[in-house]
């Protein structure tokens, strides 16, 4: 099951162009990020990594009245049983105040004015905090549910663009098949089922194997995140979206804290790494923790300061964690 958040003990060549606006009917900034996928074949397909940092709008946000274990009461609230469930689609719940970064949950019910939640968000959220529910992004929404932007189609997984969602270091491997065998063209995964309607939580990065010639831009669209988030980082492997709509850099991005967040050391094969591409070229970083001279901070595996290195928006990037798991207070813009 995929996981919004870590329980509170557990404490391309791509060239991006990003533009906001202001929405007439909400205070919301609402915009598109644009995103090069580089050319691939068969035989040297390449990689893209990335993101859908701008999400779908705000159905609902109100003030919390009670909350007991994954239960979530908001004031206000008049709605219809399963409203944020089941036929209607996926939705999650946020849970912030000025205090406290977003904690993020899938909705499993929903009654009048509860929801119900996959995770116990008390540790993170209290009376009179602010609720906020989103429906997810999903596959089809965010590269077109007739693959708007031009991938590589095919009858067969094997000569079609691929699609990887991860959740932490595992894939789920999807593609646009074409139709042309019989039954419905649209989005499957490597098993044969239909997969359109699969979410991509906020948290998880997308790697696009590209074996097809040209490059293909997708122009995701939606409203841009405010306030801090929690996103789970596990031990080993994991491929990382954002919702920073402003990009980030290593110094701006809270991946080291010196507390609970990634571990810093005096060489790279103990520490934590960080990488992030550009198109199948992986740059790696690592934060130094000082103990043999020299400045602490970020580098790269050459030994050059790289605290500048920007982590841009729509795009995910890799984390090797060395360490046990915990949720990455990741930073978003409190205005546009």
């Amino acid at each position: 099951m995929k996981k919004l958040l870590l329980s509170f003990s557990v404490v391309s060549v791509l060239c991006g162009s990003v533009a906001f606006g202001q929405s007439t009917a909400t205070t919301t900034p609402v915009g598109f990020i644009s995103e090069t996928v580089g050319a691939g074949s068969l035989t040297s397909p390449q990689l893209t990594l990335l993101s859908p940092t701008l999400t779908q709008p705000v159905v609902f946000q109100g003030t919390i009245s009670a909350i007991s274990g994954k239960t979530v009461t908001a004031n206000g609230a008049n709605w219809t049983a399963d409203q944020f469930d089941g036929a209607n689609g996926a939705y999650y719940v946020e849970v912030f105040s000025a205090t406290k970064p977003g904690a993020l949950s899938d909705i499993v019910t929903t009654a009048t004015n509860s929801v119900t939640t996959a995770d116990d968000l008390t540790a993170f959220a209290s009376v009179g905090d602010t609720i906020a529910i989103r429906k997810h992004v999903t596959i089809a929404s965010f590269f077109g549910a007739n693959n708007t932007w031009g991938l590589g189609t095919g009858n067969d997984i094997s000569v079609a663009d691929e699609i990887s969602v991860y959740n932490g270091g595992t894939p789920a491997v999807y593609w646009y098949y074409d139709g042309t065998l019989g039954g419905a063209a649209g989005w499957y995964d490597a098993l044969g089922s239909e997969s359109g309607s699969v979410e991509i939580m906020p948290h998880e990065g997308v790697i696009i194997l590209r074996k097809s010639p040209g490059n293909v831009t997708i122009v995701s669209t939606g409203t841009v995140k405010t306030g801090n988030t929690l996103f789970p980082i596990v031990n080993g492997l994991n491929v990382i979206g954002t919702v920073s709509a402003s990009g980030l850099t290593l110094d701006s991005s809270g991946l080291y804290n010196g507390t609970s967040a990634l571990k810093a050391s005096n060489d790279i094969s103990t520490a934590d790494e960080v990488l992030i591409y550009t198109g199948s070229v992986p740059a790696d970083y690592w934060y130094y923790d000082g103990s043999l001279g020299g400045p602490a901070g970020w580098y790269d595996a050459l030994g050059q300061l790289a605290g500048s290195t920007p982590i841009a928006a729509g795009t995910s990037f890799i984390v090797i964690r060395k360490g046990p798991a915990f949720n990455w207070s990741l930073p978003s813009p409190s205005s546009f």
